[in-house]
């Protein structure tokens, strides 16, 4: 399992991350992304789950098992992630394990900075057209 990053979240990482991660770039237009992203993504995966350092994770990752989603109003919530097809499981999600509310807010605000970047409310409400 992997997580392609947000833009602009490659450059948390440097060569000395290398150690616990494993690391490829590809294109944006060979794989299922908004029309608006072109260029380069960067795709990341941990060499030793679970013992990936959880201060260097992602921002998809930490707040997991929350993801944004943009209603047809562009009015942004969180939403359980749904882990069917991914191949794992989530101990929060299959036993039923209350999110604390001030993680579940602290994920709401932080995801509402991130979608006042374009290319970042772009994949938020492509994936939320998923949802429907």
């Amino acid at each position: 399992m992997g997580i392609y990053l947000l833009p602009g979240e490659e450059s948390m990482f440097t060569e000395a991350d290398k150690d616990w991660l494993f690391w490829n770039v590809q294109d944006a237009m060979d794989f299922d992304f908004p029309e608006s992203w072109h260029g380069d993504v960067h795709f990341i995966r941990c060499k030793t789950p679970p013992v990936c350092p959880r201060e260097k994770r992602p921002i998809q990752c930490r707040t997991f098992p929350l993801r944004p989603y943009l209603d047809s109003n562009d009015k942004l919530s969180m939403v359980l992630q749904n882990t069917e097809g991914y191949g794992y499981t989530c101990p929060l999600i299959d036993g039923e394990i209350p999110l604390g509310e001030d993680f579940v807010n602290a994920t709401f605000h932080a995801w509402a900075q991130l979608i006042k970047e374009p290319l970042i409310f772009d994949l938020v409400k492509f994936d939320s057209m998923e949802c429907l």
